[in-house]
């Protein structure tokens, strides 16, 4: 990305690159005084490498790709937001390799809806598989992850959808003064695991349903779009590279102190 910025700014007849570089002496400052990789993870998408026009200076064409979301992706309350478990033990997997296997704590992980059900099987299933697939990385690709946060406790006030989408893990009635938090199926799903400490019991596909009988459909849930909006349609266009989008990626570096 830094070379790529570069290159776009000098040919947009500026002097030097519009992304600001460290200098050696901040570099050097800087360099192994992280104490983990923070990792927010939600969804990922298709993408391939599209050139933009030179002229166009923004966040999408410094990127020079294009992607989209396979339309056969469980979709969610948010438009953006696609469940696809497996990006997860990619991205793990790339940061262990690109960063030589630092402390990585998943600081943000979770599911939208627009109904705010309290039989949220949907919240469920994205959980008890974004888990598992966390699992995987650890246990068999050798990821170095030491905690996971769920997002989120209740639902809140997301960005610029205001309180039209909710990740909680319990509901909030925004229209009561008092704001009444009532738990979902996924919390009492989601206090068993982490109890737990991950799977390994019989009792899961009682604690933790993803739907009300527990019927599936080719391997999915058959109630899992139940409480979510339905994806949405998109073009079948045949990419030449998968690479799990970072949507809300964040890298943490938290500097030692002296």
């Amino acid at each position: 990305m830094k070379t790529n910025i570069k290159d776009r700014s000098l040919l947009q007849n500026y002097t030097k690159s519009r992304l600001p570089e460290f200098t050696l002496e901040e570099m050097k400052m800087i360099n192994g005084t992280s104490d983990f990789f923070g990792l927010n993870f939600y969804s990922s998408g298709l993408v391939w490498n599209k050139t933009s026009p030179i002229a166009s200076v923004s966040y999408e064409s410094d990127k020079d790709t294009a992607g989209i979301q396979d339309p056969s992706w469980i979709g969610s309350g948010s438009s953006w937001l696609k469940v696809t478990p497996f990006g997860l033990r990619k991205i793990l997997r790339w940061i262990k390799n690109e960063y030589n296997n630092p402390d990585v704590y998943v600081t943000e992980n979770g599911v939208s809806d627009r109904n705010g059900s309290l039989a949220d099987y949907h919240r469920i299933y994205y959980y008890k598989n974004y888990i598992n697939e966390m699992l995987k990385a650890i246990n068999k690709d050798g990821c170095n992850v030491k905690g996971y946060t769920a997002w989120s406790l209740m639902d809140n006030f997301e960005w610029a959808s205001g309180y039209t989408e909710q990740f909680g893990l319990h509901y909030v009635n925004f229209s009561d003064p008092q704001r009444p938090r009532t738990p979902k199926a996924s919390s009492r799903c989601y206090s068993h695991i982490i109890q737990k400490n991950g799977f390994g019991d019989e009792n899961l596909d009682t604690l933790c349903p993803t739907g009300p009988k527990q019927r599936t459909t080719g391997g999915t849930a058959t109630t899992m779009t139940n409480t979510i909006t339905p994806p949405s349609s998109g073009c079948n266009k045949q990419t030449t590279l998968l690479f799990t989008w970072l949507l809300v990626i964040s890298m943490i570096f938290i500097l030692k102190s002296g």
